[in-house]
Formats: C-alpha cells, sequence, structure tokens
C-alpha cells in the first residue's frame, strides 16, 4: 500500500473534526431534548448483528449490508446494521419480553450501508436518531409519530421542512393489479419516477396506465387525496385512505 493511502479514511467513512463534532452534538441535544419530552427512552443496541436478524423484516436488501467476513467454516453470518429498526425488533423480542406494553424507544447512533453499485467513493457511514413506538397501533400512534417529527424540525429551526407521508399498505395493495414477477420492478420505477423504465416493461394498456398514474400520487394531501378518489377501491383499500383522511385532519 502506497505510504500516503494509509492517512486516508476508508472508502466511504468520514471523520468528524472538533467543529463537526459540536455541530453534531447541537442537533443531538435538541432531538433528544424533544424524544423525552414525548417520555421517549433511549436504547443502545449492537452495531453488529446477525443477517438473519437483519434481514428478518423484508425492508433492507441484502445488497445494502456490509458484511462481516469472519473466516471460519460455517460461522455465523453478521452485518453492520445499515438501521435500526431491525436491532430494536430484536431487542424487545429478546429483552424486553416482560415489560409493559406500548414501550416509547429512541436511538442516536451511526448506522452503515453499502455504497450503490457504480458509485466512487459514497458515503457508507451514517448518523441517525429516531423513534420506535412498539405495541401501539391505530390512527393515535400515527399521529403520535408525525406529530413528533414536526416537534423535532421545530426544535432545530427548519422552517421550510416538509414531512412526506406514505401509505405503504395502500401502495402494495394497488401494486396487486401488476404481475408478480415484475411487481417490485414497478415499484421501483415508480419510486424512481422513471417513466421510461414503465414504458419498456411488458405490461399491458391498463397496467400501464395504472402504473403512470401512481407515479403522480405525490404532492399535497388534498391533491393526493382527489387522484385516490377517482379509482375504483375495494372496501379495504377504502378504509385505509379514509384512515389516512382521518390522521392528515387529527
Amino acid at each position: 500500500m502506497p505510504e500516503g493511502k494509509i492517512y486516508q479514511p476508508p472508502t466511504g467513512g468520514r471523520d468528524l473534526l472538533p467543529l463537526d463534532v459540536v455541530q453534531k452534538r447541537w442537533i443531538e441535544d435538541r432531538l433528544e431534548h424533544v424524544f423525552q419530552r414525548w417520555g421517549y427512552h433511549r436504547i443502545i443496541t449492537s452495531t453488529v448483528e446477525t443477517m438473519d436478524t437483519l434481514m428478518a423484516g423484508g425492508a433492507i436488501d441484502r445488497v445494502e449490508v456490509i458484511e462481516l467476513q469472519l473466516g471460519q467454516a460455517g460461522a455465523q453470518r453478521l452485518g453492520l446494521r445499515p438501521e435500526l429498526t431491525a436491532s430494536i425488533a430484536r431487542a424487545a423480542v429478546t429483552r424486553l419480553a416482560s415489560v409493559t406494553y406500548p414501550q416509547r424507544l429512541y436511538y442516536n447512533a451511526n448506522v452503515f450501508r453499502r455504497t450503490p453499485t457504480g458509485s466512487q467513493g459514497g458515503q457508507q457511514e451514517y448518523h441517525q436518531a429516531g423513534i420506535e413506538l412498539l405495541g401501539a397501533n391505530g390512527l393515535m400512534a400515527d399521529a403520535e409519530a408525525v406529530l413528533l417529527a414536526s416537534d423535532c424540525l421545530s426544535a432545530l429551526d427548519l422552517a421550510d421542512a416538509k414531512i412526506v407521508l406514505g401509505e405503504a399498505a395502500l401502495t402494495y395493495s394497488l401494486l396487486s393489479a401488476f404481475p408478480e414477477e415484475i411487481r417490485e420492478r414497478v415499484r421501483h420505477s415508480i419510486a424512481a419516477l422513471d417513466q421510461v423504465a414503465i414504458e419498456e416493461m411488458p405490461l399491458n394498456e391498463p397496467q400501464r396506465a395504472l402504473a403512470l398514474k401512481l407515479m403522480n400520487f405525490r404532492g399535497e394531501p388534498e391533491s393526493v387525496l382527489a387522484k385516490l378518489a377517482e379509482l375504483t377501491l375495494s372496501e379495504q383499500q377504502q378504509a385505509i385512505v379514509n384512515r389516512l383522511k382521518s390522521l392528515l385532519e387529527l
């Protein structure tokens, strides 16, 4: 290794100098104050998790995980956490099984995510702060999370920030109209606003029209809800939309 290389941080890493640390701590202090005011308690989980734990929820792509090479045949596969939800869920099942729910937990930690294919020296270590509300669901739980997020933005003086709400249950329900073998490609293309990819997929005309319509379901709440009203929704889908309306009103 050339001598100059040993003085560089690893690919995707970043050093925080004193001023960076002061700024980071300023943010963390204010977020922590908000979390605690809402009744949340800090949890610290392991930086390293088993791959089984990280993959259990299905929300993480394996390619995003930085795996550790243990060099032992049959050894448990380990990875650096790319987010905290899986780790906190694992801790709740194993260590918090006997506590009273709901549990309000917050975290402030570094996470590691593999650089996307094709990028050169992209960031792979990040700092995250957030909450997990365990054992609660429904409208009030959703409202608590949204209002807490808004409170955090106010505490950081981010007056021009916007909160984007998505409804995963409705999204996946609407995606069921597409062939299963390309459903995930359709979802990725819609999320990326990639109209060209949708045009090139093997879809019939009604499916293609629906994909393009779903891609435009974003913007101010009133506009999106008006577009949703134009669709023929099942009773279950309409119930999800009604719950989303109630959340926005609350």
